[in-house]
């Protein structure tokens, strides 16, 4: 009788320890943006922290567009220019007519991360979003 205890609790603690090393696996996300002049639908996205995330863009717009992912804590200058290059975590580019897929690894740091089209006078006409990092 005193055996079985010791191995119904060697095998509890087996099974939640291989729980819980299942909840440690690698974090992914999958997010989509559709992107047209200029706008960003959706325009706010929720992603977990260091997470490997799948962006699949559509550029139902005329012209070219980004998806770039701006630094905590760092804020663009209008116009988006060489300046602000080193202000960019990521970014993606989406030929007109275009759907692409990118992945990229999210940001360790929990926070709301600005998203803005960089090229020209895009984001002066309000094409920005938001990532949650969480």
């Amino acid at each position: 009788m005193k055996h079985r205890s010791i191995r119904l609790a060697a095998l509890a603690v087996l099974v939640l320890g291989g729980l819980l090393l299942a909840g440690c696996g690698p974090k992914t996300a999958s997010i989509t943006a559709e992107v047209t002049d200029f706008k960003f639908t959706p325009d706010a996205w929720e992603v977990p922290a260091g997470s490997e995330v799948t962006l699949t863009v559509t550029n139902n717009g005329t012209q070219e567009h980004e998806w770039v992912l701006v630094k905590l804590g760092d804020e663009i200058t209008i116009p988006f220019d060489d300046d602000d290059e080193d202000k960019v975590f990521w970014e993606a580019e989406v030929q007109p007519g275009e759907t692409q897929t990118f992945t990229f690894t999210a940001p360790a740091e929990k926070g709301d991360y600005t998203i803005v089209c960089g090229l020209p006078s895009h984001l002066e006409q309000g094409m920005e979003g938001t990532l949650r990092v969480k």
